[in-house]
């Protein structure tokens, strides 16, 4: 494989999420040259691959916010290690803002599974709340009452449940953006040549620790079809740890 065969392969693999993350993959495509023009031994080596939290608000707002009628706003706030994550629903006549810190416990993209992992840490902050009748909302008054003093719980998880958002497990929320990447054969082919093994939340940024699948790579430009019919199955629920979470200092606290 000559350097002009892997030029045009990283003119290829220049594929984005959308077109917002353009200078993240450019990023990514200059390290691949760079690993490959060392040694091919190197492509096994991960790369950081950092993405402001801009590009991730408007990756959420393209994969989640455009394709849920009931999501009006999904937007996030990253700091060192945790970050506050902005949720405005309307459904069934609510109308309601809600925000809630988070850590990144599980970040993976790859040709099967493209999921990221919550832990919740603080309760979910009602900011806004609207609802046409009266005797509803005073129901979800008393039903968030419900969770947060009798149960020690928080309600979040379950609405995000309901509106087939994400999965929940105790304080351990999974979202899974497959069914929204699945048809995009952009990004599919890109998750046959580049993979996320990991993320971490940075103050402003995430930083997704990626690995180069060389031997797809290679073996791409045989013809062969690296999608097989499995690659559009729903992955199953990831195992995960479902204790919970201490509460974070700061910006809210029960």
């Amino acid at each position: 494989m000559g350097l002009n065969d892997f030029d045009d392969f990283s003119d290829n693999i220049d594929y984005r999420f959308n077109e917002s993350f353009s200078d993240g993959w450019e990023s990514l495509t200059q390290s691949i040259k760079k690993l490959y023009n060392k040694t091919t031994d190197k492509l096994d080596d991960e790369i950081r691959l950092p993405v402001a939290e801009k590009y991730v608000n408007d990756a959420l707002q393209k994969f989640v916010t455009d394709n849920v009628n009931s999501i009006l706003e999904l937007r996030v706030e990253l700091h060192d290690k945790w970050f506050r994550l902005y949720c405005t629903i309307n459904v069934a006549g609510i109308y309601i803002e809600v925000a809630s810190n988070f850590r990144l416990v599980h970040a993976q993209l790859d040709r099967n599974v493209q999921r990221f992992v919550f832990g919740q840490l603080t309760y979910t902050d009602v900011l806004n709340f609207r609802c046409e009748s009266f005797v509803k909302r005073q129901g979800i008054k008393l039903a968030i009452w419900f969770y947060h003093t009798v149960l020690k719980k928080d309600p979040l998880g379950v609405i995000l449940t309901y509106i087939n958002i994400a999965r929940a497990k105790e304080d351990i929320i999974y979202l899974d953006i497959h069914r929204w990447l699945k048809n995009n054969q952009k990004i599919m082919s890109t998750l046959h040549k580049v993979q996320v093994n990991y993320g971490e939340v940075e103050e402003e940024q995430l930083v997704l620790k990626t690995q180069i699948n060389y031997r797809d790579l290679l073996g791409g430009s045989s013809g062969e079809n690296i999608i097989d019919d499995d690659d559009s199955n729903e992955p199953e629920l990831m195992k995960g740890p479902i204790n919970p979470l201490g509460d974070a200092t700061e910006p809210s606290e029960e």
